[in-house]
């Protein structure tokens, strides 16, 4: 895997990407969903993903993390996001989401090159 910004990455067929999400001072109120499917975490501490990329080249996985903070919350919490594959190139960190922010949601895509 290799990062391009905070929210695209160059991924291998087969590869197994994994995403961490870090709840901050909330709780693990967050999801994440691929090309429109739902997909269900494999570990709570940290909040974690995995899926198989399987695209073929010039092809892209598109994902959406949503996360969400209730009004007791106190205004410092946040999301963190980290981002790694079972091809190498070590473990990324994606876009953070803030109580703050305009949107509790961020993009991110998994590419194939061609």
């Amino acid at each position: 895997m290799q990062q391009i910004t905070r929210s695209i990455y160059l991924v291998d067929k087969g590869e197994v990407v994994t995403l961490e999400i870090q709840a901050i001072k909330v709780g693990n109120f967050a999801s994440f969903v691929v090309d429109g499917k739902s997909i269900d975490p494999i570990s709570s501490t940290p909040l974690t993903f995995q899926f198989t990329v399987a695209l073929s080249q010039g092809q892209a996985h598109h994902g959406m993390i949503t996360c969400f903070f209730p009004k007791t919350a106190p205004d410092d919490a946040e999301f963190d996001v980290f981002v790694s594959g079972s091809g190498g190139g070590g473990k990324f960190t994606g876009s953070d989401i803030l109580k703050s922010d305009a949107s509790w949601t961020r993009a991110i895509e998994f590419r194939r090159p061609h």
